[in-house]
């Protein structure tokens, strides 16, 4: 009984260093994987942010449209 604890410990010592490897590779990949939720967050804030100014050039853009066609048609009226 004696001759098999050397190995029983050693193997159980094996197996306690690789749950703990794995544990804190774990936990490293959930603060790289939060990391990246972050900068996904503000990528997706900025994204909106763009689009929202975006649409705001666009209307005004469309009110120039029509700005211009009805100084264009006032210009042809008087020719």
């Amino acid at each position: 009984m004696s001759d098999a604890i050397i190995p029983i410990a050693f193997f159980v010592i094996l197996a306690g260093a690789i749950v703990a490897v794995a544990y804190f590779q774990t936990q490293r990949g959930r603060e790289r994987d939060r990391a990246y939720a972050e900068a996904m967050e503000g990528y997706r804030q900025a994204v909106e942010a763009a689009r929202a100014e975006s649409d705001a050039v666009r209307t005004q853009l469309t009110e120039l449209n029509v700005r211009v066609k009805s100084m264009e048609s006032m210009l042809r009226s008087v020719d």
